[in-house]
């Protein structure tokens, strides 16, 4: 896939049709080169058919030759009177001057039995049998071919008559070289005559028109004399049995070398590869020219698509070609009219609100973009409808989009001089007019203000709204987007609790929110990493000076911003869902040390601060009990503070959590009592054990009269009703005596110890220790 996309539309089809011009030609070369080697194959046996036929054609007419010139012979005067006088020496010299007068090789004279009369054949004649005799009285010759140390001989019989039968005469002509050049020739194949032994009965050559190798003597040893073709690696062989015996002795083999017809096959394989080579050469120059007409237009529809892609809105291209890439073109060029319909459709619900047709929140803030770009100056207006929501609720959709649309005609008529006047989300606007000074912006300000809470007649109804109407100076008050869209959010809050007509951003206020989102974030990490520190301030027993118990504190050293008061990181956590997380925090944390300085020795128990959000928690009770599911004392040892004003956001709800603490075990008390709005009624309704005075009243005990007259009296009514008593706050040794004089149950301030962390709390029990006698020594002054 990664080469043909690399080749592209033109060389990808340059390579089919040259790999299919390619293909095609090899199959016809093939089967061209498979034809013609069976053709010459079969061209060959046509050939060693005729040689053969034209073999024992010239036999026969050498034959006919002999056997004319033999005629001669007999008829002869003087050879027939020299065979009648019976004379042996006179036919002897007749017969070989007569003999080689005809060519033969050598001459016998037979008397009419069939005896030899004379002979020029240096050797015993092969047998002439009686049938042969017979045949060539009836036919008036007889013929054989007869193998003669080992050679071949065609031997005619002819019967001399003068008149009556006197002779027989029998005549050997040689199967020579001569006549086997002779078949050659006209043939065109290689001729070779051989003969059967008499003693071995295998076949040798004695006659050859070309040179044998060792390869085709095997080759023809092998063969048998009932194979009359042999088709070996050298030749196209057919052999050819002479005579007309079952077992002939003289055979002749014709040959055609193989070479040379595989000559002639590579001449003309040779002469196909050429012609292929051409038409390829053709093809590709022919692909080419193809390519580059079709490649081009596709080219130029890829280049137009690529414009299209790129959101130009280029020419369509001209294509000559017509049929499928006109087609293309077309639907190209009809794909951009449309997407750019569409564009522009999309581009106006980017930048537009769909109900009042005003710019939405993109537009301002492209504007105010352009508008800082520019360095430019301007004054942003916001106004949000305080009661849209309740109007779509009430009213339904269709009365608040009336609504929407009549306050845009407002916004438009008095401000004609808007960069733009966009609505950036349900009931709020947001306009960007040129800078005013503070005179000439109270003024419009107070003019759109009234213009837009005036009556609004909607469907013949006069219709009133109420605004919340905030203004922001730029780049004065923001020099960026983000820095608007927060500041704007914050007046906006800010806004809202003020009755002026509208507000102006005040600076400031946003470091102060960021820094907000800054702890809320960093709060989250110090909680799951153990950011947060614990320290405990001991509680004593005011009769006897012992340490019975402490209260845990956490704190909070932020890396950057250094101490964060537990008044700011709560009231957060609580805003912004962090205050469970927090609480089953310190409650880990403080079961986790409690266990620790027990082992160590100090015997003391817990008080932990819920938070108002914490009593509507559901996962607090079990909570509190799996945190201190194996707690080394009783459960009373453990005391949960809640603050009056958490008790009073939900009685309700604080009373079924605090009936279930209740039956948990725990001791419950009533912290910061004083501050805030508890009844006598609610306190004594309350599941709750202690009652701690809150420290304002326990600061200045030594000195306020008023404050001693309060003390006092909360000491004596928390002991009536059945309620534990702890003072925070002291300060000095006098407060200490005081409220050990009225009988106050618990105490601690910075006078009997300074909150310290779990490590430091081992040596500040012994401290205390020593300082028994001092804390637990009266002073007749302040007791009853």
């Amino acid at each position: 896939m990664a080469v043909a996309s690399r080749l592209g539309f033109r060389g990808r089809l340059i390579t089919a049709m040259i790999s299919l011009v390619a293909l095609v030609s090899v199959v016809i070369v093939a089967l061209l080169m498979v034809y013609l080697f069976e053709d010459e194959k079969n061209r060959a046996l046509e050939q060693l058919t005729i040689g053969e036929r034209l073999t024992k054609e010239v036999i026969e007419r050498r034959t006919d030759l002999e056997l004319s010139r033999l005629s001669v012979l007999v008829q002869d005067f003087g050879f027939r009177s020299a065979v009648a006088s019976g004379d042996a020496a006179t036919i002897d010299s007749t017969l070989a001057n007569h003999s080689g007068r005809v060519g033969a090789r050598f001459a016998v004279l037979l008397n009419g039995d069939g005896e030899m009369l004379a002979t020029t054949l240096n050797r015993q004649l092969p047998d002439i049998s009686s049938e042969q005799l017979a045949s060539a009285r009836r036919n008036g010759f007889a013929r054989s071919l007869l193998a003669i140390d080992g050679r071949g001989y065609e031997v005619l019989v002819i019967p001399v008559e003068a008149p009556g039968l006197r002779a027989w005469l029998v005549t050997g002509f040689a199967m020579d070289q001569a006549l086997a050049e002779v078949i050659a020739r006209l043939s065109g194949t290689s001729v070779i005559f051989r003969a059967r032994s008499d003693t071995t009965g295998a076949f040798s050559n004695f006659a050859a028109t070309t040179g044998i190798d060792d390869n085709l003597q095997q080759e023809l040893t092998r063969a048998s004399g009932s194979q009359n073709f042999i088709e070996s690696a050298g030749y196209f062989t057919r052999i050819i049995n002479l005579g007309e015996s079952a077992s002939p002795s003289i055979q002749a083999v014709l040959l055609i070398s193989r070479d040379a017809s595989l000559q002639n096959y590579y001449k003309r394989a040779l002469e196909i590869a050429l012609l292929v080579t051409a038409i390829l050469i053709f093809a590709i120059l022919l692909a080419l020219v193809i390519a580059r007409n079709l490649g081009r237009p596709v080219l130029q529809l890829a280049s137009y698509a690529r414009a299209i892609g790129e959101g130009d809105t280029p020419t369509a291209p001209a294509i000559r070609a017509g049929g499928e890439l006109t087609q293309l073109r077309d639907a190209l060029r009809d794909m951009l009219l449309r997407l750019r319909d569409r564009e522009a459709q999309i581009r106006y619900a980017a930048t537009h609100d769909d109900v009042t047709g005003l710019g939405n929140r993109n537009a301002l803030m492209h504007a105010a973009s352009e508008l800082f770009t520019e360095n430019g100056q301007g004054t942003l207006i916001g106004i949000r409808l305080n009661d849209l929501s309740n109007i779509n609720d009430t009213l339904g959709l269709e009365f608040g989009d009336k609504v929407l649309a009549g306050t845009t005609r407002r916004l438009q008529q008095e401000l004609p001089d808007a960069r733009i006047i966009a609505r950036t989300g349900g009931g709020e606007f947001l306009a960007l007019i040129p800078s005013l000074t503070p005179a000439e912006l109270d003024r419009r300000a107070g003019q759109l203000h009234d213009l837009i809470e005036s009556p609004l007649q909607i469907d013949q109804t006069p219709f009133s709204l109420r605004i919340t109407m905030v203004s922001l100076e730029l780049p004065e008050d923001a020099a960026n987007a983000n820095e608007l869209r927060r500041r704007l959010n914050l007046t906006f809050e800010q806004a809202e609790t003020h009755p002026e007509p509208f507000s102006r951003y005040q600076p400031g206020k946003d470091e102060s929110h960021l820094r907000e989102l800054k702890l809320i974030t960093d709060l989250h990490t110090a909680i799951l990493n153990n950011g947060l520190h614990m320290n405990y301030q001991p509680k004593l027993n005011s009769h006897t000076g012992e340490l019975v118990q402490v209260e845990a504190l956490v704190r909070w050293v932020h890396p950057e911003l250094g101490f964060i008061s537990p008044e700011e990181f709560i009231f957060l956590a609580e805003q912004s869902g962090q205050i469970h997380d927090l609480t089953a925090h310190i409650l880990q944390r403080v079961a986790g040390d409690a266990r620790q300085w027990h082992e160590q020795g100090v015997d003391a128990g817990v008080a932990i601060n819920l938070s108002a959000m914490d009593l509507t928690w559901p996962a607090l009770i079990p909570h509190i009990a799996d945190t201190f599911h194996n707690w080394h004392h009783k459960m009373e040892r453990i005391t949960l503070e809640v603050t009056e004003g958490a008790l009073m956001e939900d009685p309700e709800e604080a009373m079924a959590t605090l009936e279930k603490l209740r039956n948990l075990g725990v001791t419950l008390s009533v912290d910061d009592f004083g501050t805030g709005y508890s009844s006598l009624s609610q306190l004594r309704k309350l599941p709750v054990q202690e009652l701690k005075i809150d420290k304002s009243f326990v600061l200045k005990l030594d000195s306020e009269p008023q404050d001693q007259l309060i003390v006092r009296s909360t000491i004596d009514m928390a002991h009536g009703l059945g309620l534990k008593v702890v003072a925070e706050g002291i300060e000095n040794l006098k407060a200490w005596q005081l409220l050990q004089g009225w009988g106050c149950n618990l105490g601690q301030g910075f006078y009997l110890s300074r909150p310290v962390s779990a490590d430091h709390l081992v040596e500040t029990a012994r401290s205390l220790a020593a300082r028994k006698q001092e804390l637990t020594e009266p002073n007749p002054e302040y007791s009853e």
